[in-house]
């Protein structure tokens, strides 16, 4: 960010030079603050997440990830908006959501990630935010 910025400021770019700030406060105050923490329910009707519920007709398929070491469930939607709902599983087990699932919902064992998916992947392995502690 400091060469970009020392660049834009041999062109005299002084609003570029607000913009980069801005993007890379953004980034870290993202990075910072942890998520909060959402109400999930399944149901034989569908799926609940705080106010909004889907139903299993909305609903396409689901897989699991690994996130962070987290286990998460994504479900994919038919419309493009949300497009996939992420649910983390907390001590549940993925064998066990998948049990419940199967009687709606199709699982998919490996999903091809998008070319964002593995733009972001390669960002976050060349260039981590957080500080690692070498032994």
């Amino acid at each position: 960010m400091l060469l970009i910025e020392i660049i834009l400021f041999l062109f005299a770019q002084y609003v570029l030079m607000f913009v980069v700030v801005s993007l890379v406060f953004v980034t870290f105050v993202f990075a910072i603050i942890p998520p909060h923490n959402f109400h999930y329910r399944i149901s034989t009707e569908g799926i609940r997440i705080e106010d909004h519920f889907y139903l299993w007709q909305e609903l396409y398929d689901f897989y699991f990830k690994k996130k962070e070491g987290l286990d998460v469930l994504h479900v994919r939607t038919q419309s493009m908006f949300p497009g996939e709902l992420t649910i983390t599983l907390g001590d549940l087990t993925p064998e066990h959501v998948k049990t419940i699932l199967l009687s709606y919902l199709p699982y998919r064992e490996y999903v091809k990630p998008t070319f964002m998916e593995e733009s972001a992947d390669w960002l976050s392995r060349n260039f981590p935010l957080e500080a690692q502690i070498h032994k």
